[in-house]
């Protein structure tokens, strides 16, 4: 299991870094946010079986509070995602890539409640594991590279995201293994001015990863809002096709 070398919560709690030096050449924002992608390789996720993944979240505040995030996904576009707590579904959507696009939100909804392919892909990126940099190209995300810095005595890559209708974010990878470690949720929006305020985390937090045949996956998270921690233990494995999975309630 390839673990991150920053991935405590004394140094998460600290997010001073400052910067070092000039920007390398070398290297560009985009390059940076590829090669991370590369490692974790999710074109290797395999076609024959679904990925399913399993997260356990509670707040420091209160740990014996757990809720239970279930996730299935069969590449290329087949998802589904489920929130729980204890025997109870607080909400959920799933799609089967094609023309099912369907939300569940407990007391808000009356059930399972079929929804516009626009409204799905409003919710589906709060459940993607694969990051919200998975996606940069279509959300027209500007990517600016911060050069090379020193945070807490390890050198790590800076790239500043401006995302529309979104805060701006830096993420911040290691240098040495290419991996996101940290994101810092600035208090800038973009430069769109119909967006709409929401909350969001101080900053999320990238502890440890799981492989899982050929691709790497995030096992280990954490956040802070409301000045409250959250953590997320998660488990993938690959099961058996089912396409119910995808079309049924």
């Amino acid at each position: 299991m390839k673990r991150l070398v920053l991935a405590t919560i004394t140094v998460l709690l600290c997010l001073g870094a400052r910067a070092q030096g000039r920007q390398d050449a070398i290297d560009t924002a985009e390059q940076v946010v590829q090669r991370y992608y590369n490692i974790l390789n999710y074109d290797g996720l395999r076609h024959d079986s679904i990925l399913y993944i399993e997260t356990i979240s509670y707040k420091r505040s209160n740990p014996s509070d757990t809720a239970i995030l279930k996730r299935w996904f069969l590449p290329p576009t087949r998802f589904r995602a489920e929130l729980w707590h204890g025997d109870t579904l607080l909400e959920g959507c799933y799609t089967d890539g094609k023309e099912i696009y369907r939300e569940y939100r407990l007391g808000i909804l009356d059930g399972w409640t079929r929804v516009a392919q626009s409204r799905y892909y409003v919710l589906e990126p709060g459940y993607d594991f694969r990051g919200a940099l998975h996606s940069r190209v279509a959300d027209a995300a500007t990517l600016t590279y911060k050069g090379l810095w020193d945070y807490n005595g390890h050198k790590v890559h800076r790239v500043f995201v401006d995302t529309p209708y979104k805060y701006c974010r830096n993420y911040l990878f290691e240098a040495e293994s290419g991996l996101l470690f940290l994101i810092e949720e600035t208090k800038q929006h973009s430069e769109y001015s119909n967006h709409q305020a929401y909350d969001h985390p101080d900053w999320h937090a990238y502890h440890e990863y799981e492989p899982l045949g050929a691709v790497l996956l995030p096992s280990v998270e954490s956040y802070q809002m409301d000045n409250d921690v959250v953590f997320h233990f998660s488990h993938s494995k690959y099961i058996p096709l089912d396409m119910k999975i995808f079309t049924k309630d």
